[in-house]
């Protein structure tokens, strides 16, 4: 009877905690597109913007609340090209190969793996991370060791080792893990080599077996001898990359002339102006269309100077669905120090910070509310703190911005509204005036000797009229152009030919000439 006593409580103990409220699980936050780039605003920090530039690129892809959009592949609009094609190819061999392997049907497996394989070889520039192309050569290499084919087993391992000495073999057989071992004893005694690489135009990212090496001109030293895989990368240009072989012992060349992508000089002349946006407040036109054209939820843009060893960094983060400038981070770095990539990874880890919270980091001035604009209220739809612009880091020991002057252009469109006002009520004036004297004249009898002097004054005012209004129309739209091309929203002028309209404006003694369109 106890007994039973015993498992009823347990049973109901058991139904107590299924029937309890499970704890509600937390919301995966959304995943935002996300553009970075880091430009030079002189030649002199164009090597520097490149390392900060791949910096930035490779903490947005580590990200996993952030999708990392590529300026190139939506600037140029292109299909499907065929390396993604292969790509795709890749990935559904591999996936068919390791449910192979694990099925045991170790033929097919290395017949799906070995097409894999193939595959991410051919896939030229799409080979960034060659995570996927490791997976795959190390199931290849567990499936011949298995199949009974050691050696080529070994030789699959070396081949992996080689792009990544270090690469894991964990939860596979103790054969597979002996051969492997022995490919890592062979690799580890093996020659070296090293590659020249340079390109055209220079001061381009390179990536070696989806590791950042450097920036062109760049000479590649201590590469084990075999097949490596080479990317290149800049701004506005397509995406280099093939296979290498790297001899032992040996230093070889790889010369290299980057193409244009579709729209490239535009996307450049796009970051160009952006990079002096950065240093102003808000979001201003190249900004804002950089956005709209990648379609980009997050804007991470750094503008880099460079005077001697030293080169200053001013980040800001915008939220370019509202336009909103979250955080702005500035920073001088000794670019040859042998600190500087550790103290660039604190930098890039304060933008994303501010990317993925909507809200400045912690310890800046703009956090601890001494943006230069005051508190700027919640971005990404979040509590915000902080100015929307003009703040600073002390935390790295920048200065803060001085006072931002106002551009000379607003001056000038300003002045030519004016002037263009005062031409058009001047013209106003003498159109009434030309309208009076028109009812003077239609008044007067025909025989009068005071029709002719009449007619001359109506004549005359109407002129001055027209010359007024028009001058003064002029003037005045073109005060309003400059002012719109300086302000936050800058359109170009293929923006301003967009479903163009002109037409005469008809007014009291003349009519004045407007043009328009949608920007």
């Amino acid at each position: 009877m106890s007994h039973h006593r015993a498992l009823s409580a347990a049973a109901l103990a058991i139904l107590g905690v299924a029937a309890a409220p499970a704890p509600a699980l937390a919301q995966p936050r959304e995943i935002r597109a996300t553009a970075a780039f880091a430009v030079a605003r002189d030649p002199s920090g164009q090597r520097a913007a490149t390392r900060i530039d791949a910096a930035l690129a490779q903490a947005v892809a580590k990200d996993e609340r952030l999708r990392p959009i590529q300026p190139a592949r939506v600037m140029s609009g292109d299909p499907k090209t065929r390396e993604e094609e292969t790509l795709e190819r890749a990935r559904a061999a591999l996936a068919d190969g390791r449910r192979a392997y694990d099925a045991l049907a170790l033929d097919d497996a290395i017949a799906r793996l070995g097409q894999s394989v193939s595959l991410y070889q051919q896939t030229g520039p799409l080979l960034g991370d060659l995570s996927e192309l490791q997976v795959a050569l190390t199931y290849l290499g567990a499936a011949l060791t298995l199949r009974g084919s050691a050696d080529e087993g070994e030789s699959t391992f070396v081949e992996l080792l080689t792009l990544n000495p270090g690469a894991p073999l964990e939860g596979f057989p103790p054969t597979v893990e002996r051969v492997y071992e022995r490919a890592s004893g062979r690799v580890d005694g093996a020659p070296t080599g090293s590659v020249e690489v340079y390109s055209t135009p220079p001061y381009a990212a390179v990536y070696v077996d989806g590791r950042f090496e450097g920036v062109t001109p760049l000479t590649v030293s201590d590469l084990v001898a075999g097949t490596h895989y080479v990317r290149i990368e800049k701004t506005g240009y397509t995406v280099h990359g093939a296979p290498l072989e790297v001899a032992p012992s040996q230093r070889i060349t790889s010369q290299t002339r980057l193409r244009d992508i579709k729209r490239g000089p535009e996307l450049r002349d796009l970051t160009a102006r952006a990079a002096l946006e950065v240093q102003a407040e808000g979001m201003g036109g190249a900004l804002r269309t950089l956005a709209r054209e990648l379609i980009a939820d997050v804007l991470i843009f750094v503008s880099v100077t460079q005077s001697g060893a030293d080169a200053t960094l001013t980040g800001a983060v915008f939220d370019a669905t509202t336009g909103a400038r979250v955080a702005t981070e500035r920073v001088v770095l000794g670019v040859d120090s042998a600190g500087f990539e550790r103290d660039l990874a604190q930098y890039v880890d304060r933008l994303l910070t501010a990317a993925t919270t909507g809200a400045p980091a912690a310890g800046s001035a703009q956090a601890s509310g001494g943006g230069a604009s005051g508190g700027s209220g919640g971005a990404f739809g979040l509590a915000g703190s902080g100015g929307t612009g003009g703040g600073y880091d002390s935390g790295y020991g920048a200065r803060p911005p001085p006072p931002e002057k106002t551009p000379s252009e607003v001056y000038l469109g300003w002045t030519l509204i004016g002037l263009g006002s005062a031409s058009v009520a001047t013209g106003a004036a003498f159109g009434i005036a030309a309208l009076k004297v028109h009812g003077d004249f239609r008044k007067t009898p025909q025989g009068s000797p005071d029709l002719g002097n009449i007619q001359d004054t109506g004549k005359r005012n109407a002129l001055v009229a027209d010359i007024c209004l028009i001058t003064g129309s002029v003037l005045a739209l073109g005060g309003t152009a400059i002012l719109l091309f300086s302000s936050h929203r800058e359109p170009t002028p293929q923006e301003i030919l967009q479903n163009p309209r002109a037409g005469l404006v008809p007014l009291p003694g003349g009519a004045a000439f407007a043009f328009g369109g949608d920007f």
